[in-house]
């Protein structure tokens, strides 16, 4: 009987963290920030508006759709960009520009920065920025798998680049369209920086999840930003 009771604790904590994690409030926001100064989890705003930021841009199966779903609705997005990914696909870093978006840098290649040693870490971001030039300031950075460390953390504000974490991660590669969208909703409020991920084939959902998202973000009364836009209202 007193295995089944802690079993049913454990049970109960696990399903406790999980919540917190897909539910964080500001003020869990505002601890977890306070490990990583100078990174941006949330905006500080009481304006409806929310940046949308796509990771691992671009790729050819996914990033047009993207792009067309945004263009339909108006909304100007920032775009993670893995430098990798943009030395095989110009025209597609073109294509982003040109409609206005903007560019942040995803590190060189798609895996988990943070087994990276602070020489390589570097030189990935030093890599992407070369290749994408991103314009004005801030310039935005988030580590591969979007793990920040302290380490990390630092290394970026060396380089010129601000940290950038975000609000809601519906980790759409292993969700359905339905609950990424219900796991957006969920968490929008004033400042919230939404995460969705560009990239290959099993990416495709995701175009299907902007068609559904954008227009019941807009029917809450929000407006969609860049990062850079949304740190232009924070500061006004």
């Amino acid at each position: 009987m007193t295995l089944v009771i802690v079993v049913g604790v454990l049970v109960l904590l696990g399903v406790a963290v999980l919540w917190i994690l897909l539910h964080p409030s500001d003020r869990v926001l505002r601890r977890i920030a306070g490990f990583y100064p100078g990174t941006i989890f949330c905006g500080d705003t009481r304006e409806h508006v929310v940046a949308l930021t796509i990771d691992d841009a671009p790729h050819p199966d996914v990033t047009p759709g993207i792009l067309r779903e945004l263009r339909a609705d108006g909304v100007r997005a920032t775009f993670f960009i893995l430098g990798a990914n943009a030395s095989a696909y110009p025209d597609l870093i073109d294509a982003i520009r040109a409609d206005g978006h903007e560019l942040a840098n995803h590190l060189f290649t798609d895996r988990i920065s943070a087994r990276l040693s602070d020489r390589a870490f570097v030189d990935e971001l030093r890599r992407t920025d070369e290749l994408i030039q991103p314009q004005g300031t801030p310039k935005w950075c988030r580590p591969g798998s979007g793990i920040l460390t302290p380490r990390l953390v630092r290394l970026i504000r060396e380089n010129g680049y601000t940290p950038v974490a975000g609000t809601a991660y519906p980790v759409d590669l292993r969700t359905s369209v339905g609950f990424t969208v219900n796991h957006f909703l969920q968490n929008i409020r004033p400042g919230a920086i939404l995460v969705l991920h560009d990239g290959g084939a099993r990416r495709m959902n995701n175009i299907k999840v902007l068609s559904t998202l954008l227009p019941r973000i807009r029917q809450r009364g929000y407006r969609m930003v860049t990062l850079t836009e949304l740190s232009r209202v924070c500061r006004g």
